[in-house]
Order: structure tokens, then C-alpha cells, then sequence
């Protein structure tokens, strides 16, 4: 038995391997997603409301490439945002052309339950591993995270 796992172990390709992990990022990424705008915050913005409790004020274009998203996408979720009084866009006093992007209390407040819910959903999805084997999976992704090429280091997704 042991063998047999081990030669099937073997017999698995990068390839199916990128396969099995895009597949399950994808249906993970519209579950969260799904799940969080039942609370009030779709992923996206929540990513936006945390770098920015997490940056401070910042200018949009920073934003937008810590978050490895297209300014376009920055801009479109920074307005709804903003029309819900979650944060608030000023100019720049060194570039006139730039906003700063600053979290209001409420926008706080809705990341906060964001919060909640993003931690539930994750226990709904991991809560079914050992600890073991979450941190197993943990540090295949360290491993992966280092050994890929430099450059490209935004986390849009």
C-alpha cells in the first residue's frame, strides 16, 4: 500500500498539480467571495478596507499596486467604497493629480465584520484538516512562495 501511494505520488506532473491548485483557488476565491458579500463586503473591497487599516492613508496608485490589482480595478472599487462612506479620497498635496485614500469609522466597522466572516468561511474550509496537515500545506506554500521568480510579488487574488 505504502509503495503504491508512493509510485502515484511519482506519477502526479507539475502540470497537474498547477491543474488541482487552480481549480481549487478559483472555487475557493467565489465561495469566500460569495459567502463575505452575504455580510457586506465582497473580497475585493475587503482586501481594500484591510491595506488600508493596515497602511494608513495611501495614495490610490500605491494601493493599487500593493494589492497587484489594475488601477482600473482600483478606481471602480475605491468608488463604490467611497459612495458608502467606507473611505474617504483626497487630493494629494505632492502630486494634484493623486488621491489619498483614507478608512472612515464606519468603513472600520465593515471590515471588522469582514472579518468575522472571513475567518468563518475559513474554518469552514480548513477546519476539516489537522493542525498537522495545515501546516503541512502552509509550508508547501513558503516553499513555493520562495522558489518562484523574483519580480512579480503582488497577492491581487
Amino acid at each position: 500500500m505504502f509503495l503504491e501511494r508512493f509510485v502515484q505520488a511519482q506519477d502526479v506532473s507539475a502540470l497537474e498539480v498547477g491543474q488541482a491548485y487552480f481549480e481549487l483557488h478559483h472555487r475557493l476565491h467565489r465561495l469566500v467571495d460569495r459567502r463575505m458579500s452575504v455580510d457586506g463586503l465582497s473580497l475585493a473591497r475587503c482586501k481594500v478596507l484591510l491595506r488600508l487599516s493596515e497602511q494608513g492613508p495611501i495614495n490610490q496608485a500605491t494601493l493599487a499596486g500593493l494589492l497587484g490589482f489594475a488601477p482600473r480595478s482600483v478606481t471602480d472599487v475605491v468608488d463604490a467604497l467611497e459612495r458608502e462612506g467606507l473611505v474617504t479620497r483626497t487630493e494629494d498635496r505632492a502630486d494634484r493629480r493623486a488621491r489619498i485614500l483614507d478608512l472612515t469609522p464606519a468603513g472600520r466597522d465593515a471590515l471588522a465584520v469582514a472579518q468575522v466572516s472571513r475567518s468563518q468561511v475559513m474554518d469552514d474550509i480548513f477546519g476539516s484538516l489537522t493542525s498537522r496537515q495545515r501546516a503541512d500545506l502552509v509550508a508547501l506554500f513558503q516553499t513555493i512562495r520562495t522558489n518562484l521568480p523574483t519580480g512579480d510579488t503582488s497577492c491581487g487574488d
